[in-house]
């Protein structure tokens, strides 16, 4: 976010929770929230959980500043339940192969399971309680987007700036 407010990146791609006033965020794509355990963790063989199932086991989560923290404590705090981290770990393959060695449990979004990860991990749907989480495009209000910033954004949504009149407006997100 710093280097978008400096004008040192044209756009970010992410998730975002709360839009400050100074940004858009368009989003692109929607994942679904999951529980991944390892193949022996007592959790594996359900094909549901409930958040008092995960309650006792300790969380592997990213770093307390990400907004996944978050969406953990709120979903456990308005279902009255505590939870356990037992770990706090750096990028989605780091958890995963912590969880795979059964050192905690974690929740994530289906975007960062490979093919792989099925074969080694048990994965289980929580859409029930965890909103899904969308990624996109975060950009400064008022912004002009660079040629090489638009062909990327082309690249990912090739039907954003055809819908637009001016091929580049001062808010490219703009929703008028």
């Amino acid at each position: 976010m710093a280097l978008l407010r400096t004008d040192k990146a044209d756009f970010a791609v992410g998730s975002m929770l709360e839009v400050p006033n100074d940004l858009v965020y368009q989003p692109m794509f929607t994942y679904n929230p999951v529980l991944i355990t390892s193949l022996d963790h007592p959790l594996a063989p359900k094909k549901q959980v409930t958040l008092k199932d995960i309650s006792p086991y300790g969380l592997i989560l990213p770093p307390h500043h990400l907004s996944t923290w978050r969406i953990v404590n709120l979903v456990f705090k308005q279902h009255n339940l505590s939870y356990k981290i037992a770990l706090e770990a750096g990028g989605w393959e780091v958890i995963k192969k912590y969880v795979e060695l059964n050192m905690g449990i974690s929740i994530v979004t289906d975007v960062c399971i490979t093919e792989e990860n099925k074969k080694n991990l048990a994965i289980i749907p929580l859409d029930q309680y965890f909103p899904k989480r969308s990624y996109g495009l975060v950009l400064r209000q008022g912004k002009f987007c660079s040629p090489q910033a638009k062909r990327f954004i082309d690249i990912m949504e090739p039907q954003f700036f055809s819908k637009k009149e001016n091929p580049n407006p001062p808010n490219p997100f703009s929703k008028n």
